[in-house]
């Protein structure tokens, strides 16, 4: 071991030479304390060794936590870095790891003092807000107010312990003697009577933060004292608050102090730990403190952070560390939207809190209006409170479910936390089952949607289902249906309407909050009376009767014989209730069928009807005026029955009547061929002639319909291309 530690010395003397990257960029401030470092060496390791590592640079252990096993704070001494300290423990095997003591902060933004007090709590609108986007406090304290049992450490900047709504909320450490001068209790702290201050190393845990006064705040919110007739009240009336100086006058803090605060909670009996601070930096030695937080059943209560960043991609701890006794908190509006610079996280961020305009307490007596995450997360911690004084057996798993199951879940927070709501401490108090989530709608019939949802809840004896029509519209019960049941289908609907939906579980508790809104439109009404009446031999007339009120149109499908296949021929516009079919194949019977149509979807279909064309006459007068409209061609070749009659029907049908120039040229044509028509069938001279012109175009309609336009094109240019060769052959 000495052998291998002689060799990785001067491995470290040679990184000392050649420093290794910092952590931060030139000429930015550290953010981490500087000539400080957090050790953690592996279990088993000696006490020798541990020693010997140390003196190799004369690094002086300042600190141990029992809380996390043989992890020290080092002293290093002056001219060596903490970067190249971190690069000198890290290269031992025996060091689990090593880090920068790390700073920590306090959330805030500038305030606003432009709201009435307390809409967190209780909101009838009276800021300006949406009534009801409060935590159903008022309705929560009909059940439970809480309890001194209940201690609620707050890792902040201190708090004024002698506030008139907060001095009888503040906890007492009764294994101590005030004013002593003796550490009774054996911690190490003396006359530790009210919590410590851990940067200035006393039994004075005073706010000082003049900015904010954060911690005092903070206090306010989670246990204010409730019907004393003074000022506010907190989400617990009664709580036992725990006043532990972590953050300086600036609002700024050591991970190494915060460790050194959770130890001291876990020591002495703290059921939560409000952390209203937090940096972008990743902790080893946090995590583990935190992580011993949860083996001793600590709800570890963190604020999300003030960037308006997604934690999901870009985390903030300690909110985002992936531990099961972290609630990790966003901050909302009195319209109970997220607030604008409020971090987020569909998987990192769990619930949402109000943190705008939140009026609290504040030294000497007074009060004030702070914003910020930071001032959401109180709200949880009180709400932890109240709900262990309601039962003070469960876990900090069954207090946090209880918490997240509670939610009112509103559409701007789906996706955008992991509950999708923003607390009710009614709820939650009484135990209410957790709201259902991913509600669905498929529309079935013109009269039918149905309705599936995902059951997040235990303990629900079932779920009421609301209905409401249009956006605008009032809610109202349609629905109960069991437990377990997790879909439902609406029935005698109207058709081509608009239906809004949203589901809460119920139990002798109460009811959950709601599930997300879905909306679908029913398929519009059927037509009925569809009749087919046969006009001439190439057209058939079609009439319906129209039984929607809000169809965008109507698709026509026409089959030839009982036994075919239904296509699509046409679709017209809404209200139109006719359709002329035209270019048919003489004595030959159709099949039509119609339905309407939205957005949605597909009516179902009409009744069936058919027609049969007439037979197509053969005489020179029929084909000079008739020949669904191929005049000249009729006229020309004697009767609207001959081959090079129909390719030019087909081709016309295929390719004309399906575009607008098409359709243009056509009408055109019906207006000055008839008469044209008339002289070519009086002459067989002339028939002749126009015979023998029209043979080109014949024979190209022919190829566009059997073989389609592009190859005919292709035929065309190669065809182009070998006679322009040859005559160039010639010509050479």
């Amino acid at each position: 071991m000495l052998r291998k530690y002689s060799v990785l010395t001067i491995i470290s003397f040679l990184l000392f030479l050649f420093p290794l990257s910092g952590f931060c960029e030139e000429g930015r401030s550290p953010e981490y304390v500087s000539g400080e470092l957090l050790v953690k060496f592996h279990p088993h390791v000696s006490a020798s060794t541990v020693e010997t590592i140390h003196s190799w640079i004369n690094a002086r252990v300042i600190n141990r936590y029992h809380i996390v096993e043989n992890l020290q704070l080092v002293r290093l001494p002056r001219g060596i870095s903490v970067e190249d300290a971190v690069g000198f423990y890290n290269q031992f095997v025996d060091v689990e790891y090593a880090e920068p003591n790390y700073i920590i902060r306090a959330f805030r933004v500038p305030n606003d003092p432009h709201f009435d007090r307390l809409w967190g709590l209780d909101n009838s609108g009276q800021t300006g807000g949406e009534a009801d986007a409060d935590i159903d406090a008022p309705e929560a304290w009909d059940t439970q107010t809480g309890s001194t049992t209940v201690v609620i450490a707050v890792l902040d900047t201190g708090v004024d312990w002698d506030h008139e709504d907060l001095s009888d909320n503040i906890w007492e450490n009764t294994d101590e003697f005030p004013d002593n001068g003796i550490d009774d209790d054996g911690n190490g702290k003396v006359d530790d009577v009210r919590g410590w201050d851990f940067v200035n190393n006393d039994n004075d845990p005073d706010d000082d933060n003049g900015d904010t006064y954060h911690g005092t705040h903070v206090s306010g919110t989670i246990a204010a004292e409730g019907n004393n007739g003074i000022g506010i009240t907190g989400v617990n009336w009664s709580a036992s608050i725990m006043p532990l100086k972590i953050l300086n006058a600036i609002g700024e803090g050591s991970t190494s102090d915060e460790i050194d605060a959770i130890q001291y909670a876990i020591d002495n009996g703290a059921r939560i730990i409000n952390a209203s601070y937090g940096g972008d930096s990743y902790s080893k030695s946090e995590y583990d403190a935190i992580n011993s937080a949860r083996d001793n059943g600590i709800l570890f209560v963190a604020a999300a952070g003030n960037n308006g960043t997604d934690n999901d991609s870009s985390p903030f701890y300690p909110a985002s560390y992936d531990l099961d006794n972290i609630v990790s908190v966003a901050a909302t509006d009195a319209d109970d939207k997220l607030a604008d610079f409020s971090n987020y996280g569909a998987r990192s961020v769990d619930v949402a809190a109000p943190g705008v305009d939140i009026y609290s307490t504040k030294p000497g007596n007074t009060y004030q209006y702070l914003d910020g995450t930071s001032m959401a997360t109180p709200h949880v911690s009180g709400l932890a409170g109240l709900i262990w004084a309601d039962d003070s057996g469960q876990t900090y798993s069954e207090v946090k479910e209880r918490i997240l199951n509670g939610v009112d879940t509103k559409r701007n927070l789906d996706g955008r936390v992991l509950s999708g709501g923003r607390i009710n401490a009614n709820n939650s108090i009484l135990n209410s089952p957790a709201p259902p989530s991913d509600l669905d709608t498929a529309v079935v019939l013109t009269s039918q949607i149905d309705l599936s949802w995902r059951d997040n809840s235990y303990n629900e004896t079932g779920f009421k289902i609301e209905r409401k029509t249009g956006s605008g519209g009032t809610y109202a019960q349609i629905a109960v249906v069991g437990a377990n049941i997790t879909n439902y289908s609406d029935t005698g609907l109207s058709e081509s309407t608009t239906y809004y939906y949203r589901v809460r579980a119920y139990s002798s508790t109460g009811n959950s909050g709601y599930s997300n809104e879905a909306s679908g439109t029913t398929y519009p009404a059927a037509p009925s009376s569809l009749s087919a009446t046969a006009v001439s031999s190439t057209r058939i007339d079609l009439s319906w009767t129209d039984n929607s009120s809000g169809e965008s149109g109507f698709k026509i499908e026409r089959k030839t014989g009982s036994g075919g296949t239904y296509a699509q021929i046409a679709v017209v516009g809404a209200n139109i209730t006719n359709y002329s079919d035209t270019g048919l194949d003489p004595s030959t019977t159709y099949y039509y069928r119609v339905r309407a149509y939205n957005n949605t979807g597909n009516s179902s279909y009409s009744n069936e009807a058919n027609a049969t064309t007439s037979a197509a006459s053969s005489d020179s007068s029929s084909g000079g005026g008739g020949g669904s409209g191929c005049f000249i061609a009729t006229a020309t070749y004697g009767s609207i029955l001959h081959p090079c009659v129909r390719i030019l029907r087909k081709f016309r049908d295929k390719y004309l009547l399906v575009c607008r120039p098409g359709k243009w040229f056509i009408s055109i044509y019906y207006q000055f061929s008839p008469p044209l028509a008339s002289c070519i069938a009086k002459s067989n001279f002339i028939r002749f002639n126009f015979g023998v012109a029209l043979l080109p175009m014949v024979i190209l309609a022919a190829f566009a319909v059997y073989i389609g336009v592009s190859k005919l094109m292709i035929f065309l240019i190669l065809s182009f291309l070998i006679l322009a060769l040859r005559r160039r052959l010639n010509v050479s």
